[in-house]
């Protein structure tokens, strides 16, 4: 059951924050708006399902790492989860320079289109609001629980010490 509480909640909050990316970011070529930043609405509608998909990932991996018995197992998986993790950050890193040089710059660089203008605007929403940054959350949120399921032994219920006394 919360194999499947994590795919729904990761696949809401994927859906909302593409939705985001595409409907509340404005290319360069077109007119700005007077009305201030149409993301933020989005944001704040979409925002309390990353935080439960951000929960419900780490609450899933700390599961599965409790349930790992293979020591070499656990210790590749968490290893592949950091290796994920660096490339999502490079290809954020990547995505973000590619926005801003379909600008012309940043905020702070007088010649581009969006000089003069908050970081979070309706031209850079997509620069923070992606599916690699999305993923880059998700995956340091599974790392973290994975550490902690490995750190932190699961707590015996007291049936299952009660036969345990009894073996001995």
């Amino acid at each position: 059951m919360l194999r499947l509480s994590w795919m729904i909640s990761v696949g809401i909050s994927l859906m909302g924050v593409l939705l985001i990316e595409h409907f509340f970011t404005m290319k360069a070529n077109e007119a700005g708006t007077a009305n201030g930043n149409l993301g933020a609405v989005g944001l704040a509608l979409v925002l309390p399902f990353i935080v439960l998909s951000l929960f419900i990932t780490f609450r899933y991996f700390t599961e599965l790492s409790w349930q790992t018995k293979d020591k070499i197992l656990r210790n590749c998986l968490l290893l592949g989860g950091f290796a994920l993790a660096a490339a999502l950050f490079y290809y954020a890193l990547e995505y973000r320079k590619d926005v801003y040089s379909a600008l012309g710059g940043t905020t702070a660089e007088k010649g581009s289109i969006i000089y003069g203008y908050p970081m979070l605007n309706e031209y850079t929403n997509k620069i923070f609001i992606n599916f690699y940054t999305f993923a880059f959350i998700h995956t340091i949120s599974a790392v973290a629980g994975g550490i902690f399921g490995v750190t932190k032994p699961q707590k015996q219920t007291a049936a299952a010490e009660e036969n345990e006394m009894d073996g001995l």
